[in-house]
């Protein structure tokens, strides 16, 4: 069973959720905007859109559950949002990751947790490995975004970052070294009836681009594989929750063997 606690810093508390028991933990990071209870509860619809379809009917256990069955699992809301409040300012690189040291100290453990980072969290993830090395035990990225951002967005963001322009750690390619790390991304672009709005040839260009870096950051780590799913959709842990539970499964024993 879960349960909510909170860490601070800058001031303010960060809301954290966690289960289970065992070292190494996880450490789910979610994607730009989205809150933490994904990982618990699959949204229902009115909760996802636009971002996702979310799933109708009576609310359904997320992935999180199902990893803390072997090991400890945390999740936490960056702040600004869901029920984290958010900064007066808009936030930057160096924030987000002494948020991320907060909340991995507070696990209070010996071990250097795995982290599992989707979209926006994959990025943060990876970066904070190469800028903390030996504070991380492992990656599990879930269709990372690819840096560079190269400008901000020309509407609001849904939580008050500040993230442009990246600094050198936050480009520079980088090696992992033999840090495990696993890789899931879509197998095959969406069609125009998948992601309404734009041509197959947009789509496939997009997906080429975004399978390129993912490919970057495969090579930069000699412990690298990568799963490609099916099904198109950016939201991987949510489409293909069997696929991802099993992928950090055999990362987390990968990285559980090495510390012991």
């Amino acid at each position: 069973m879960s349960r909510s606690f909170s860490v601070l810093h800058g001031g303010l508390p960060v809301s954290v959720t966690g289960a289970g028991q065992g070292d190494p933990a996880l450490v789910l990071l979610s994607g730009l905007g989205d809150p933490a209870s994904w990982w618990w509860t699959f949204p229902l619809p009115e909760e996802a859109l636009p971002h996702w379809r979310g799933v109708p009917g009576s609310p359904q256990p997320g992935i999180a559950p199902d990893l803390s069955a072997w090991t400890r699992v945390v999740s936490y809301d960056r702040a600004g949002v869901a029920a984290s409040p958010a900064p007066a300012h808009d936030r930057t690189w160096a924030d987000l990751y002494g948020e991320l040291d907060a909340v991995i100290q507070a696990l209070r453990s010996p071990l250097p947790p795995v982290l599992v980072g989707h979209s926006l969290g994959g990025m943060l993830a990876s970066t904070y490995a190469r800028r903390r090395p030996g504070r991380v035990g492992g990656l599990a990225l879930l269709d990372p975004t690819p840096p560079p951002l190269s400008a901000p967005p020309p509407v609001p963001l849904l939580e008050p970052l500040a993230l442009t322009p990246f600094g050198p750690d936050e480009l520079a390619p980088g090696s992992f070294g033999s840090l495990p790390l696993v890789l899931l991304a879509p197998a095959r672009p969406p069609t125009p009836a998948e992601a309404p709005g734009r041509t197959q040839e947009q789509l496939s260009a997009r997906f080429r681009a975004r399978r390129a870096r993912h490919l970057e950051w495969l090579a930069a780590s000699t412990r690298s594989r990568a799963v490609w799913v099916e099904h198109p959709d950016h939201y991987v842990h949510l489409e293909e929750p069997g696929a991802v539970v099993d992928a950090v499964r055999q990362l987390w024993q990968e990285v559980a063997g090495r510390q012991r």
